[in-house]
Protein backbone atom coordinates (compact mmCIF):
# COMPACT_ATOMS: atom_id res chain seq x y z
CA UNK A 1 0.00 0.00 0.00
CA UNK A 2 1.24 3.54 -1.02
CA UNK A 3 1.01 6.15 1.75
CA UNK A 4 1.03 9.89 1.44
CA UNK A 5 2.91 12.20 4.69
CA UNK A 6 1.58 15.58 5.58
CA UNK A 7 3.95 17.75 7.60
CA UNK A 8 1.98 20.54 9.80
CA UNK A 9 4.61 23.15 10.30
CA UNK A 10 1.88 24.66 13.01
CA UNK A 11 1.10 21.48 14.36
CA UNK A 12 2.49 18.22 16.57
CA UNK A 13 2.21 15.39 14.50
CA UNK A 14 3.01 14.30 10.86
CA UNK A 15 -0.15 12.69 8.89
CA UNK A 16 -0.77 9.67 7.15
CA UNK A 17 -3.61 8.90 4.56
CA UNK A 18 -3.71 5.84 2.54
CA UNK A 19 -3.55 6.71 -1.02
CA UNK A 20 -6.15 4.06 -3.14
CA UNK A 21 -5.61 2.98 -6.67
CA UNK A 22 -7.29 5.76 -8.18
CA UNK A 23 -5.29 8.15 -6.15
CA UNK A 24 -7.53 9.01 -3.87
CA UNK A 25 -7.07 9.66 -0.23
CA UNK A 26 -8.45 7.57 2.75
CA UNK A 27 -8.11 6.84 6.30
CA UNK A 28 -6.37 9.99 7.59
CA UNK A 29 -4.33 9.47 11.03
CA UNK A 30 -1.42 11.25 12.89
CA UNK A 31 1.18 8.79 11.97
CA UNK A 32 4.17 10.16 13.90
CA UNK A 33 4.38 13.17 17.10
CA UNK A 34 6.68 15.47 16.53
CA UNK A 35 9.63 16.58 19.26
CA UNK A 36 10.44 19.69 20.53
CA UNK A 37 6.78 21.81 19.51
CA UNK A 38 7.22 25.09 20.86
CA UNK A 39 3.74 26.40 22.53
CA UNK A 40 2.63 29.60 21.37
CA UNK A 41 -0.31 32.23 21.48
CA UNK A 42 -2.02 30.70 18.76
CA UNK A 43 -1.45 27.11 19.02
CA UNK A 44 1.96 25.43 18.37
CA UNK A 45 4.76 25.58 16.20
CA UNK A 46 7.01 22.16 14.95
CA UNK A 47 8.80 24.33 11.89
CA UNK A 48 7.80 20.87 10.21
CA UNK A 49 8.80 21.53 6.74
CA UNK A 50 11.00 19.49 4.32
CA UNK A 51 10.20 15.47 4.47
CA UNK A 52 11.95 11.59 2.82
CA UNK A 53 11.74 8.82 3.22
CA UNK A 54 14.53 6.05 2.95
CA UNK A 55 15.17 2.61 1.70
CA UNK A 56 13.70 1.10 5.10
CA UNK A 57 10.60 3.25 5.19
CA UNK A 58 11.81 5.33 8.11
CA UNK A 59 10.62 9.39 7.68
CA UNK A 60 12.66 12.36 8.10
CA UNK A 61 11.42 15.58 8.78
CA UNK A 62 12.75 18.88 8.63
CA UNK A 63 11.21 20.96 12.31
CA UNK A 64 12.72 23.39 14.19
CA UNK A 65 14.78 20.97 16.37
CA UNK A 66 16.51 19.31 14.06
CA UNK A 67 15.79 16.44 11.29
CA UNK A 68 13.69 13.75 13.40
CA UNK A 69 13.81 10.43 12.36
CA UNK A 70 10.70 7.90 12.70
CA UNK A 71 10.22 4.19 12.33
CA UNK A 72 7.67 3.07 9.77
CA UNK A 73 5.22 3.01 12.29
CA UNK A 74 5.53 6.74 13.53
CA UNK A 75 8.14 5.91 16.88
CA UNK A 76 10.51 8.38 17.20
CA UNK A 77 14.09 7.02 16.77
CA UNK A 78 16.17 9.96 16.99
CA UNK A 79 16.89 13.58 15.79
CA UNK A 80 19.94 14.99 13.66
CA UNK A 81 21.26 17.68 15.26
CA UNK A 82 22.18 21.24 12.88
CA UNK A 83 22.99 24.06 13.95
CA UNK A 84 19.84 25.85 11.89
CA UNK A 85 16.49 24.85 11.97
CA UNK A 86 16.40 23.06 8.64
CA UNK A 87 13.83 23.44 5.82
CA UNK A 88 14.49 20.54 3.10
CA UNK A 89 16.20 17.48 2.78
CA UNK A 90 17.02 14.60 0.36
CA UNK A 91 19.32 11.61 0.06
CA UNK A 92 22.05 11.65 -2.42
CA UNK A 93 25.36 10.96 -4.31
CA UNK A 94 26.17 7.19 -6.43
CA UNK A 95 25.09 4.84 -3.10
CA UNK A 96 22.00 7.49 -1.76
CA UNK A 97 23.95 7.37 1.88
CA UNK A 98 24.56 11.32 1.54
CA UNK A 99 21.66 13.10 3.54
CA UNK A 100 21.65 17.00 1.53
CA UNK A 101 19.68 19.63 4.22
CA UNK A 102 19.03 22.86 3.45
CA UNK A 103 17.72 25.77 5.50
CA UNK A 104 18.16 29.13 6.95
CA UNK A 105 21.31 30.08 4.70
CA UNK A 106 22.73 27.45 5.67
CA UNK A 107 23.71 23.54 3.66
CA UNK A 108 24.41 20.52 5.47
CA UNK A 109 26.18 17.24 4.14
CA UNK A 110 25.49 14.41 6.22
CA UNK A 111 27.06 10.99 5.47
CA UNK A 112 24.39 8.10 6.91
CA UNK A 113 24.53 4.06 7.18
CA UNK A 114 21.01 4.45 5.89
CA UNK A 115 20.26 4.56 2.40
CA UNK A 116 17.56 6.86 0.79
CA UNK A 117 14.67 5.31 -1.15
CA UNK A 118 15.77 3.83 -4.57
CA UNK A 119 13.70 3.94 -7.61
CA UNK A 120 10.94 5.77 -8.58
CA UNK A 121 7.31 5.79 -6.74
CA UNK A 122 5.06 4.00 -9.38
Amino acid sequence: MKILYVNDTAGEYVSAFDIQPDGTLKNRRNFARLQGVQKTDTGVNSGADGLAIDSKDRVYVCTITGVQVFSPKGEPLGTIPLSRPPQNLAFGGSDKKTLYVVGRGAAYKVQMLAQGFKGRVK
